[in-house]
């Protein structure tokens, strides 16, 4: 059910790639000028001596922003930072940090325990937004990759004790819709249509590759070729994937031949904002042309970038903010995990997080400039 339909505001990053097609990229977002930001307010996050579960970049849905901390997961008001939710781990000792996503009314939670390193379970679970459990379901793989589209969960795991599994959940419920052993997801989806590879049940890929329908799990296209999707053009068009001899390479998604494929430019730190992808291995970041794969600009940067994140013409590296067209530094450092959403970023770095807004963009505070100006 859309939010639309719920009357909830519009999703502004309910995944952690931005949607289900993971381009970590946002269309939306206004703040163009990282020169100017401002505070507009910070809070500490949860964190305790003895936990498995941690930090990961936020989500914002719903009018507020999600984190996770060591005890489990919290969530802000977008724009005060009031404290709407709270969520307590039975036991943060045997909690890994989840991987969320925000469906319709419902925070979905997808981790598992840490105690166990031959037989791991996986665990999703399905929070309304007052912290309360809708579902909870224990599964016995564990989850190494999840995505939600389409009003369904679809993760996939394995261990030594438990073969290779792709399942598929209901949002609403937590029902199960369809399974196939043997498979792996990349825990990507463009418009419904989800590859996966096939496996030896043991995350060793066997060479083929098939896309399926997220909804009924029934098959569009396969391809003898053992393709890794790191992200989907925000059009849906194009997935862009990987493979073991370390290729980059386009797919036309709707029949999965190869557009163009580019050696040694595998990486799974990856994001697109449709005519350029971008790409960071090592200490330098990347962009390349989506249509042919040419290179376009390239950068080394003295903080090695993690997963780049794009928004009105930027590119946020972990570190340096680097302009989208050219790869020049901004002259801004913003370390952490950030996403930009609406007129604000909303950064975690360590045990805090913190919102800023441009104050060039007409937005203004007295708590002075908190980004690093090198």
């Amino acid at each position: 059910m859309s939010s639309l339909v719920l009357g909830l505001p519009l999703p502004l990053w309910d995944h952690p790639g931005y949607d289900a097609e993971d381009s970590h990229f946002n269309p939306h977002a206004s703040v163009s000028d990282v020169a100017q930001l401002r505070q507009v307010w910070s809070a500490k996050l949860r964190q305790v001596d003895e936990s498995c579960s941690g930090f990961s970049a936020p989500l914002v849905a719903a009018d507020q922003v999600f984190v996770t901390d060591t005890e489990g997961v919290s969530s802000y008001g977008l724009d005060s930072g009031d404290l709407r939710l709270r969520f307590t781990w039975d036991d943060a000792l045997d909690n890994g940090t989840p991987r969320m996503a925000v469906a319709g009314d419902l925070l979905i939670l997808a981790n598992g325990g840490c105690n166990s390193q031959s037989d791991p379970d996986g665990q999703l679970t399905a929070l309304d937004f007052y912290g309360r459990t809708r579902w909870k379901l224990r599964l016995d793989p564990p989850i190494d990759t999840v995505v939600v589209d389409k009003g369904v969960v679809l993760v996939s795991g394995w261990s030594q004790s438990d073969a290779e599994t792709v399942a598929a959940y209901r949002v609403r419920d937590g029902h199960l819709i369809w399974t196939r052993e043997n498979y792996a997801s990349s825990g990507v989806s463009a418009d419904g249509l989800v590859p996966l590879q096939r496996t030896d049940g043991y995350g060793v890929p066997s060479g083929e590759t098939t896309t399926v329908d997220i909804v009924t799990g029934k098959p569009r296209w396969t391809r003898p070729a053992a393709w890794q999707v790191e992200a989907a053009s925000p059009t849906f068009g194009r997935f862009y994937a990987t493979n073991r001899a370390g290729a980059l390479a386009a797919l036309n998604a709707a029949t999965g031949a190869v557009l163009w494929s580019t050696p040694g430019k595998a990486t799974s730190l990856l994001a697109t904002d449709g005519p350029r992808l971008y790409l960071a291995s090592g200490p330098t970041l990347a962009a390349v042309n989506a249509l042919t794969g040419r290179p376009v600009w390239s950068r080394r940067l003295p903080t090695p970038p993690t997963q780049p994140v794009l928004a009105a013409s930027l590119v946020y590296t972990g570190a340096q903010v680097l302009t989208a067209t050219t790869g020049k530094p901004t002259g801004t450092t913003l370390p952490g995990a950030v996403v930009p959403a609406g007129s604000h970023l909303y950064q975690v770095n360590d045990a805090r997080l913190t919102a800023y807004t441009s104050a060039r963009d007409g937005h203004d505070s007295d708590q002075g400039v908190a980004a690093r100006q090198e």
